[in-house]
């Protein structure tokens, strides 16, 4: 087992956040911060605007240059995702097998993309979260494919603009009657729901999804709960999130929709060490 310090899970802006403050406030001791994905830590909102439209390059999501964590005395641990979580033993188990004690730990993993059942393995069906996803999907769109987004949220929307902005014929379909009311209000939802309209982006609204239609390896449409069939060369699923709090069962930590924390984000007392709070969500 590895040398104490604090262990940050989740190399993205929380994550980075966490370290700089910690160096920041005086902390120095030593520092790991653990990300699943093989990239520098990124800035997420910049995927489905302006990397997804082309107006970025890869490099300028970074939140910081490699130079910038050497600066800050911390030791990258990328490409390996945390598996387990031992808080009796001050301990966390990655996947590749190796084991990091340390004195706090921050819980910074965040959420995934949710998906629809039945799409695992389809060529051409995208959800948008991560950088890989972003650019799987930068490339499908360059064919300027018809494209199926299937929910109305903030991310449908900024795939939608962008997507018609290319080219693409889109149909965008939401459960809502107005997309974005829940978020934003009915008459903002509305005014942007236009706005679409205005760049040939076609609104299914109050539309249920069944299921995305396939040729049995490629999504060819996606079908709605009234028997009506999409067409499409490509779709992009945005319903939403899920915590990635799996890795934490039986870690002793108590979870519902993400970790529960107090006021101060404190997750359990630090019963090895005698401080107040070991691990923070």
């Amino acid at each position: 087992m590895t040398s104490r310090g604090v262990v940050v899970i989740g190399a993205s802006a929380a994550g980075v956040a966490a370290v700089e403050g910690l160096r920041r406030l005086g902390y120095g001791d030593r520092i790991v911060l653990v990300g699943d994905e093989p990239h520098l830590p990124y800035d997420r909102p910049p995927l489905s605007k302006q990397l997804l439209s082309g107006e970025w390059d890869r490099d300028k999501v970074q939140l910081r240059t490699a130079a910038a964590y050497e600066e800050l005395d911390v030791e990258l641990r990328l490409g390996t995702a945390a598996g387990s979580l031992d808080v009796a033993g001050h301990r966390v188990g990655l996947a590749d097998g190796t084991v990091l004690g340390y004195d706090h730990v921050v819980v910074a993993t965040g959420v995934r993309a949710r998906t629809l059942p039945g799409t695992e393995g389809i060529e051409g069906v995208h959800v948008l979260r991560t950088l890989d996803d972003a650019l799987a999907l930068t490339a499908e769109l360059a064919a300027r494919p018809r494209l199926v987004i299937v929910g109305g949220g903030f991310i449908g929307a900024e795939a939608a603009a962008v997507a018609s902005g290319l080219g693409c014929a889109v149909v965008m379909v939401t459960d809502q009657r107005v997309p974005l009311a829940d978020a934003v209000g009915a008459d903002i939802g509305g005014m942007l729901t236009e706005a679409h309209r205005g760049h040939d982006v076609r609104m299914e609204t109050e539309a249920l999804v069944e299921a995305v239609v396939s040729d049995g390896s490629r999504a060819t449409g996606v079908k709605l709960a009234d028997g009506r069939i999409l067409r499409a060369d490509a779709v992009l699923i945005g319903i939403g999130a899920r915590p990635n709090v799996e890795w934490l069962k039986g870690s002793g930590l108590a979870v519902g929709n993400g970790v529960l924390c107090d006021a101060t984000l404190c997750a359990a007392p630090d019963r090895l060490g005698g401080g107040r709070c070991g691990f923070l969500a």
